[in-house]
């Protein structure tokens, strides 16, 4: 599917162009939204670029951004710790920074990442973090001090040495603005260091989540080329950029380095790389859905009772991909308290411990990540003996 879009609709951040090529349709349906959403994954046809265009009007983001605290924790899975080391060691391998350097964590979440460069003996750290939950407890766990604002409300008393950006700048959607915020924040020849998914990278294997990398909030899809055209127009240079892989999330990242410098450029390099990756991608995630798509027409034909474990980004897009909502859900389980009492397919969201009230349904597990960890909790925690179906491998138990 392609099409000519118009003004109307988000433009290229990296050339401004306003025509662009659909590659994906993906739809969403989030608790407490009565139809689905969707956004369009493009590629721009002047400069390659891909992103997500016709994105949800801001009263259906609301909807999803008032769930987002579930990821606020002060423990993290040990592959996500691993992910933060790797950053960390990254920086420290390829910046030179004196231990009193000046930095600054943008989208600094609770500070799991800033806490590295306190441990390595740095000093004078800040975060910024938009969500109030998460800067308390990065203040609270690790005594950092981390401003409870975005890049556009953000004031400094003085220019830093360091910036970093992890797993935030796919999710911005003004992004030639707030780089150009992020720049003035740096002093000349300052560090900016970026962490973000490799859309190059996304064809290579089949992923272990279909279309994992669509999640609603995911609205950029760099590649190293079109990353590079966006810094050097906010007048970045590089220094180095890697593609690196992270066992956690199954995929790729671009950890990137860049220097400020006096003048942007505005030479653009064509991105030929994210659009066939993309492509390939869609095709995979599809292949994947089919032993989903089966199960879930296996239990639309049964209408057996059916108990959704797990009510986020995975469920919202197995809800519009495949038949699974229409199949005979009874209840629907999800251990975030931020969506326990709002409904999904008119089924109100309850805790874990609200299991004993659906004796006799098949438990259908919505999650790669945590589907081991889940399944345990059925078979210890509450002695489940019914049918459990995993994501995974569509077994059944």
């Amino acid at each position: 599917m392609s099409e000519a879009y118009d003004s109307s609709v988000r433009p290229c951040e990296i050339c401004g162009s306003c025509s662009a090529k659909v590659l994906h349709r993906q739809s969403f349906l989030f608790p407490g939204l009565a139809e689905p959403v969707h956004y369009d994954v493009v590629t721009c046809r002047a400069c390659g670029f891909c992103y997500a265009s016709d994105i949800p009007d801001q009263s259906a983001l609301n909807q999803f951004y008032q769930a987002v605290d579930h990821h606020v924790h002060a423990e993290l899975p040990p592959g996500l710790a691993r992910i933060h080391g790797e950053f960390f060691r990254f920086v420290r391998g390829h910046a030179s920074l004196a231990s009193d350097a000046r930095i600054l964590d943008i989208g600094s979440g609770m500070g799991h990442f800033l806490h590295h460069f306190q441990k390595a003996g740095f000093t004078d750290l800040q975060g910024m973090e938009p969500s109030l939950a998460a800067a308390e407890l990065a203040r609270n766990t690790y005594s950092l001090n981390v401003h409870s604002a975005s890049v556009d409300t953000f004031v400094a008393s003085e220019r830093f040495d360091l910036a970093s950006l992890c797993g935030v700048l796919e999710h911005i959607a003004d992004l030639r603005r707030s780089m150009e915020s992020i720049s003035a924040l740096l002093r000349d020849d300052g560090y900016l260091f970026i962490a973000v998914p490799d859309a190059s990278s996304f064809g290579q294997v089949v992923p272990a989540e279909p279309f994992l990398e669509f999640a609603l909030e995911h609205i950029n899809f760099f590649s190293a080329t079109s990353l590079d055209n966006l810094l050097r127009a906010c007048g970045f240079e590089k220094v180095i950029v890697a593609s690196q892989h992270n066992d956690f999330y199954d995929n790729n990242y671009l950890l990137a380095l860049y220097r400020r410098v006096a003048q942007p450029s505005l030479a653009i390099v064509s991105d030929s790389e994210a659009a066939p990756s993309l492509r390939v991608y869609v095709d995979l995630s599809r292949q994947g859905l089919r032993p989903v798509e089966a199960v879930a027409k296996q239990l639309v034909a049964s209408q057996e009772p059916l108990l959704i474990w797990g009510a986020g980004a995975l469920t919202s897009r197995l809800l519009c991909d495949t038949c699974l909502g229409q199949a005979n859900i009874c209840g629907v389980i999800d251990r975030n308290r931020r969506l326990q009492g709002k409904e999904l397919l008119n089924t109100l969201i309850t805790a874990p411990d609200s299991i004993g009230n659906y004796q006799g349904a098949t438990v259908f597990i919505a999650s790669t990540t945590y589907s081991a960890e889940i399944r345990e909790t059925l078979l210890q925690r509450y002695a489940w003996t019914g049918r459990i179906i995993t994501l995974a491998s569509g077994a059944t138990s």
